[in-house]
């Protein structure tokens, strides 16, 4: 079975309104330490993501992918634009520093074409 890697991309390319995204680690309902819940840190596997952007903000869709299905979305994080340089910057600094310690990232041409990209961005190894 070949691998296909398909970036999450919310229906329609839209954002999600406010009042129709729920916190995963969220119960539908009150409980009596929802407050104390909702401190908790949320984890998840991720292996698809989308990146929407405009002048004033960004939203990173993070999925997760179902075997012969869409991805299905797992989180939205809204930054700044200048937190997603910052964490451009940051992912890229953390990937090179694991690259020279263990040998160079590959990542399949599918991954490429997905996200529309050359391979030539800054930092970015070649590709097979």
């Amino acid at each position: 079975m070949p691998i296909i890697q398909r970036p999450y991309v919310p229906p329609e390319d839209q954002v999600p309104q406010e009042d129709s995204y729920v916190n995963p680690g969220e119960s539908a309902g009150p409980s009596p330490n929802a407050e104390d819940a909702s401190l908790d840190p949320i984890t998840f596997y991720s292996d698809s993501m989308h990146i929407f952007s405009n002048l004033y903000s960004a939203v990173l869709f993070f999925g997760e992918q179902m075997e012969e299905r869409e991805p299905i979305l797992r989180a939205r994080i809204k930054v700044s634009p200048q937190m997603l340089k910052a964490i451009a910057l940051l992912t890229a600094k953390h990937v090179k520093e694991y690259e020279d310690a263990v040998g160079p990232i590959t990542l399949p041409d599918q991954v490429y074409a997905a996200w529309e990209l050359d391979g030539t961005e800054e930092g970015e190894h070649a590709h097979g």
